[in-house]
């Protein structure tokens, strides 16, 4: 293998897509992984982006970019229902991936995955990017040594236009059975976000999973659609580690207040937000606080030896994103597995079904 990564990206039209709002932008900026090669549902749109970012190659059919022998790793960027069927296809043929969150529409789907690949023995990546997330490895490091003492209690809100409009697009969204839906995306993201910074799970939980809107307007053609999905969650709960937990998702009016995670301790607290309209905590840009004084707050400055990315890539969505690739090249490089992986998308689909199990009693 070629000590650059070459990589095909699944799902980048230029017209809105996270391929080319995220992966592409950043992969531009790396030495170490590069993309080669996209495809979209045409050759057309495909031919498009694949000009705009420089590659040589162009599909309108995944499996014929899945196929191509420089292709080393492929990027499956498109909606969940098509994860399975394209992860599956990429592992028997050999190649490395990097498959966005969720996994798949269900932890059955995902279990299988996650077997074809470990059989395979490639390297597999999922996109929860928080964990790639400078900002929060950062903060994760100053609670571990001891910058709020002991952590007693933790606490992430996302707020994020949710209710306002059905949008263009957006209609699958509210398909529970899409596996692409507000506990599995927003929700995926923020419990994923929160267990990860504490480094330890729910020991035990309670969870609300709710619709509370459920007769919507598809703006596209104004048809009347039904939504089968939740639009607000609130999980509660004692990690592992004694931490009083909690996570609300609420789906809200535009723009919504964006997102915000407090972690108390012994000695302090420690903040870290976004701005209102943050699409998620996985891809903002994030601020950081620590105490300073009774009542007060003090920006924290990341030090500039926390990012890998170039200078120029320090801005989220790509950031992240960005971040996550450089691991996934380490990995390839000393054949040692890639984090997060789809052992760790198994067990957060596990999560989630224990969410919404807990929610229906």
């Amino acid at each position: 293998m070629a000590d650059i990564v070459r990589v095909g990206i699944i799902g980048a039209n230029l017209q809105g897509s996270w391929g080319v709002g995220a992966h592409l932008p950043a992969l531009a900026q790396l030495d170490r992984v590069r993309a080669i090669a996209v495809a979209t549902t045409r050759d057309e749109t495909a031919r498009a982006t694949a000009d705009a970012f420089g590659m040589p190659h162009a599909f309108g059919d995944p499996l014929a970019l899945i196929a191509h022998p420089e292709v080393d790793a492929v990027a499956i960027c498109v909606r969940v229902p098509a994860h399975r069927e394209l992860a599956l296809a990429a592992i028997a043929a050999g190649k490395h991936v990097y498959c966005e969150w969720p996994l798949a529409r269900d932890t059955a789907e995902a279990r299988e995955v996650l077997t074809a690949a470990q059989s395979a023995g490639i390297v597999h990546m999922v996109g929860l990017q928080s964990r790639s997330a400078p900002m929060l490895a950062y903060a994760k490091a100053l609670i571990a040594d001891g910058a709020i003492g002991t952590p007693r209690s933790a606490a992430l809100t996302h707020s994020s236009d949710w209710i306002s409009a059905v949008y263009p697009g957006t209609e699958y969204l509210q398909d529970r059975t899409s596996g692409a839906h507000f506990l599995s995306i927003p929700g995926g993201h923020s419990v994923d976000a929160l267990t990860w910074l504490l480094g330890s799970g729910f020991a035990r939980l309670d969870a609300v999973v709710e619709t509370t809107l459920r007769d919507l307007t598809a703006m596209a053609t104004g048809a009347p659609l039904t939504r089968t999905s939740a639009d607000q969650v609130l999980v509660a709960g004692v990690l592992e580690s004694g931490v009083v937990a909690s996570v609300r998702l609420s789906g809200a009016s535009s723009p919504g207040t964006g997102v915000r995670l407090e972690v108390s301790g012994d000695t302090g607290d420690l903040v870290i937000q976004a701005a209102p309209g943050a699409r998620g905590i996985q891809m903002s840009d994030l601020s950081l606080y620590l105490t300073s004084g009774m009542g007060e707050l003090a920006p924290v400055t990341v030090p500039a030896d926390a990012y890998r990315t170039p200078d120029g890539l320090r801005a989220n969505p790509p950031m992240n994103v960005g971040e996550a690739w450089l691991r996934f090249a380490d990995a390839v490089a000393g054949g040692t597995p890639a984090t997060p992986n789809f052992a760790d998308a198994v067990a957060l689909h596990e999560l989630l079904d224990r969410i919404e199990a807990v929610a229906r009693r």
